[in-house]
């Protein structure tokens, strides 16, 4: 805790800072230029693609979207670096998301900065700006994002995220939380195509404003616990992969079950 005090304090009294070398990075052009330089860096590049088909769109103990969901990805792979594309909509145009990420990876480690931009037409904040990286204005926010698996005979991958920047405000508008999300995730049964995971998280936020709610759940708790089922059907000479997610939120009494399919991958 005295950790978290700490950081919470070196983000509100250096946010000035922080946020000027973090709206840099943000610019989407400039992230895209910036993982395609880290990439030729490395020793080798490699464009990959997928395409999902979901009946909603879960994330960390939220349904971001219900009904039929397509989400894609777009990216480049380095030995280190990557980043790219990732975007998802309803097939009723309620709901749109459109995101640029970059990452690194160095064995079971890797770190993640994402830019998200959700511009679904009924969303309550700034849904039309997507240039817009003023800090009381912007509709998008920023997502830092990091995990670490202990070893292959022990998978168990921690993971700590926070949002950096964006629409994690208080009531005022004046300061943002930085809401974070902490998770442990095992992989509890494999067979061949047919994987079972389990996963935990916690949310909070390092600067709560005077305010029980972060950006995750109306209070801090464990506002996830699922159950996460994959595996590879075999159809007309292909392998497809499907997925089912049980995905519970015990701080805000939800629960959704959700059916995936992965329509192409490359």
């Amino acid at each position: 805790m005295k950790f978290i005090h700490s950081l919470s304090l070196l983000l509100h009294d250096g946010q000035d800072i922080l946020l000027s070398k973090i709206l840099r990075l943000s610019n989407p052009i400039l992230l895209f230029g910036a993982f395609i330089t880290f990439s030729n860096i490395s020793y080798s590049q490699d464009f990959h693609s997928s395409l999902q088909a979901r009946n909603s769109h879960l994330w960390r103990g939220i349904e971001v979207a219900s009904g039929l969901v397509f989400t894609g990805d777009l990216h480049l792979d380095g030995k280190y670096f990557y980043g790219g594309f990732w975007g998802g909509g309803s097939g009723d145009g309620v709901y749109k998301e459109f995101n640029n990420y970059a990452g690194f990876k160095k064995g079971r480690f890797n770190v993640e900065l994402w830019d998200i931009y959700n511009f679904s037409p009924a969303a309550t904040y700034n849904n039309t700006e997507f240039f817009n990286y003023n800090a009381n204005e912007t509709g998008r926010f920023l997502d830092f994002r990091s995990n670490y698996t202990i070893s292959e005979n022990f998978p168990l991958t921690l993971s700590w995220n926070a949002v950096l920047f964006g629409r994690d405000r208080n009531v005022q508008n004046t300061e943002n939380k930085y809401s974070y999300f902490a998770s442990a995730e095992y992989l509890l049964y494999e067979k061949e195509t047919l994987k079972v995971k389990g996963r935990i998280g916690y949310s909070s936020a390092l600067n709560s404003a005077g305010e029980k709610n972060n950006f995750f759940a109306h209070k801090s708790g464990l506002n996830e616990v699922s159950l996460i089922v994959s595996k590879e059907i075999p159809i007309m000479g292909f392998e497809l992969p499907i997925g089912i997610w049980a995905m519970w939120n015990p701080v805000d009494n939800h629960g959704y079950l959700q059916f995936s399919a992965e329509v192409y991958s490359f």
